[in-house]
């Protein structure tokens, strides 16, 4: 009997839901959203795997260019980290101001190129 409760429940709060913002998800699409939640999570490992595995193996290159010598490394980081392009200057002048702390960790660089990517 509890279920059929429940089940009505979800259906009659499944009907009250509108197009407008809310806190509240429609309990029908529980299930899609953790779906989709767990591709998104996956999705965003691999890429920060790549972006991880990049910056170890270019860490002196990419510090190089950030202080502003030329080369191909940051635009590949940006590229895996999935910066858009007409936010990269912003991006590099950001962490040209922190680059001593990009110097003494590699995970700190890693951060800041995943939190301005998609």
């Amino acid at each position: 009997m509890g279920f059929r409760r429940f089940l009505c429940a979800a259906v009659i709060c499944a009907g009250c839901t509108t197009k407008d913002a809310s806190h509240v998800p429609n309990p029908l699409l529980l299930p899609v959203y953790g779906t989709t939640s767990a591709l998104d999570n996956a999705s965003y490992t691999l890429r920060r795997g790549k972006v991880e595995r990049f910056v170890q193996a270019h860490h002196t290159e990419l510090l190089a260019e950030i202080g502003g010598a030329n080369g191909p490394y940051l635009g590949q980081a940006y590229s895996l980290a999935r910066v858009p392009e007409t936010e990269r200057g912003v991006v590099t002048a950001r962490l040209k101001s922190d680059l001593s702390q990009y110097k003494a960790s590699q995970e700190a660089l890693i951060v800041a190129l995943m939190v301005h990517g998609d």
